[in-house]
């Protein structure tokens, strides 16, 4: 099977059975159809509705350009198209494939699987008969194959010419001269932190991205930090095979709203910016990243205090950065770094029983856990302290408990990882 044969199959892999059924009980889908460009003969208004429709995951418009795909021939695309539908638990989609797979992949020759040829025509074929289906069963259906009439070969010609597909605004001039202002409700900014990080839910970085990008361009610093973040990293889809880039990378337009929301004071943008200067090949881009890492320490960012904490080279400033670290954001990796600073001497003076109060809290505090060795290390580190009365009264009894206690942990957590 050739690679779009494959990217094809497994694109659609996962298909709920009797789709077509599903479709039977189709109800009608409230999406803008944006007919009215087309009445003004506004073929770019209504291409670039459409990407923005299907950038939000809009059924309607992913519909039109699948079909559009489809009709052009541009399967690649249409395989792609077809994995955002996906997302959307969309009935036409499952229809369509559990169709095309019926009636023509499961009757296809291999070398016919290795000819895009072929699929051309069959795609074709099958997205007319799904409409067939679409039409018996649900009244509030349009068809694509109905639908646009005489501007159905400008339609094509517009879609092969990327007609629409969304850029990244340039920002406005008084963002670009720094002229910033706070516009994001704080509700959606929570909605915000909760999600756009996570590439596991990349249709709510999507929506996330398509948010922000007009509140960075009337100059949110929140805003263009997350736009800048999500350009630097991308968005693809995570449980398919193969994977889907909705959003590609783009270092360069990533930096310039990174550098805005970092000039605004946004903590976390220090972090990402000095990311990217990093991975430049500049003579100046080392001193550049350490200039934003140095701002994010001082505006408390967790990842620009983690960075001082392991890479400064004297002892000192190390202690300094992990303290402050565990203040503002602890963790129990954190704590137990801290505690062998104490236990030391490290950067600072020796403090065996502080040392002995943070692996005692981070022993208390933690569980077992196979994504987490604190529990482990903590209790070794207790246990040690207790034999050897560091920072603490000798107890050899309490000690043997807690290497017992480990023991049965351990034990635990295999069981429940060979389950």
């Amino acid at each position: 099977m050739s690679n779009f044969s494959a990217k094809l199959y497994k694109a659609a892999s996962g298909a709920k059975p009797q789709a077509v059924n599903k479709a039977r009980s189709n109800e009608p889908i409230e999406s803008p159809v944006f007919e009215e460009y087309l009445a003004k003969d506004d073929i770019a208004g209504y291409m670039t509705a459409l990407w923005k429709g299907a950038a939000t995951r809009d059924k309607e418009s992913l519909r039109v350009l699948f079909y559009l795909a489809v009709q052009d021939g541009e399967v690649e695309d249409a395989v792609e198209i077809m994995d955002m539908m996906w997302d959307t638990d969309d009935p036409y989609i499952r229809t369509f494939w559990e169709l095309f797979k019926k009636h023509e992949l499961d009757k296809m020759t291999e070398a016919e699987k290795n000819d895009p040829a072929q699929y051309k025509t069959r795609l074709k074929t099958i997205l007319c008969l799904t409409d067939i289906v679409f039409e018996r069963n649900s009244p509030d259906y349009k068809s694509p194959f109905k639908r646009f009439g005489n501007t159905q070969n400008t339609l094509l010609r517009a879609y092969l010419n990327n007609v629409g597909r969304q850029t990244l605004p340039e920002a406005s001039e008084e963002v670009e001269q720094g002229q910033f202002k706070d516009c994001v409700p704080e509700e959606t900014k929570e909605g915000w932190r909760g999600l756009y990080r996570r590439s596991d839910c990349s249709s709510n970085q999507i929506s996330i991205y398509e948010q922000a990008t007009p509140y960075a361009e009337q100059g949110d610093p929140y805003a263009m930090y997350i736009v800048g973040y999500l350009l630097s990293h991308g968005i693809r889809t995570q449980y398919d095979s193969p994977q889907v880039v909705l959003l590609e990378p783009n270092d360069d337009e990533a930096l310039r709203w990174l550098e805005r929301a970092a000039k605004a004071d946004v903590p976390e943008a220090q972090w990402e910016a000095a990311q990217l200067w990093m991975n430049k090949e500049d003579a100046n881009s080392k001193d550049e990243a350490m200039r934003y890492i140095k701002r994010g320490v001082v505006l408390g960012d967790k990842d620009c205090l983690k960075y001082m904490a392991e890479q400064s080279a004297d002892a000192v400033e190390r202690f300094r950065h992990l303290s402050e670290l565990v203040e503002k954001h602890p963790s129990h990796k954190s704590r137990l770094k801290l505690a062998e600073c104490y236990e030391k001497g490290l950067g600072c003076e020796k403090d065996e029983r502080k040392a002995f109060e943070l692996v005692e809290y981070v022993y208390t505090h933690s569980s077992v856990s196979p994504y987490d060795s604190s529990q482990e290390d903590s209790a070794e580190k207790l246990a040690h302290y207790l034999r050897n009365g560091i920072g603490c009264v000798v107890d050899y009894e309490r000690a043997s408990d807690i290497i017992s206690g480990l023991d049965d942990d351990n034990d635990r957590m295999m069981e429940l990882l060979s389950r």
